[in-house]
């Protein structure tokens, strides 16, 4: 699937691979991380960087809010626990295949998936307009990060939804530029 608009300032939108990669949450892992897509000429195109940690304080957290019982409070002090060892780094790559191989064979524990890319015009409320039309086609959003250069005329949003759903999202946005 791709849509792309010549035009800068358009919106676009590609899917594209992204690398999941399990890091010691440690100084200098990110860095080693680097170190091996640099030696294999591997450009990175985006990034997040999530502590395991934080993810289940903010479940557990909303389990507190919610008054929902998602699992024992018990069972979360044991993630927690656990958690506090890793962080998830997710990336986009200009050659994914040649960064998957280079990590595996640095022994990363890594997981590969598709995402959508998009190039925004960067102008208040358009991620808002984007995020409303999947919402119409009955799309959920599990996650997305992204950013822009205060100075840039463009916005990049890397998004993640089921892979069932790219077919349904893929002709809601022609007329969003």
């Amino acid at each position: 699937m791709h849509r792309r608009q010549t035009k800068r300032g358009e919106l676009t939108m590609e899917r594209k691979a992204q690398l999941s990669v399990i890091l010691t949450n440690a100084p200098g892992e990110l860095s080693k991380m680097c170190d091996v897509l640099k030696a294999g000429n591997i450009n990175i195109l985006a990034m997040s960087i999530q502590n395991a940690k934080d993810s289940v304080k903010e479940l557990f957290n909303m389990r507190e809010k919610t008054g929902r019982r998602i699992a024992l409070a018990e069972s979360y002090r044991s993630i927690l626990k656990d958690s506090s060892d890793y962080s998830l780094i997710r990336i986009i790559v200009d050659k994914p295949s040649d960064a998957e191989k280079a990590l595996l064979e640095a022994n990363h524990l890594l997981h590969t998936d598709q995402v959508l890319v998009f190039k925004l015009p960067h102008q208040p409320g358009m991620l808002g307009r984007v995020a409303k039309r999947f919402g119409e086609a009955g799309v959920n959003i599990d996650y997305i990060y992204g950013s822009a250069m205060e100075s840039n005329s463009e916005a990049m949003f890397i998004v993640h939804i089921a892979e069932s759903d790219f077919d349904r999202i893929k002709d809601k946005l022609n007329d969003l530029s």
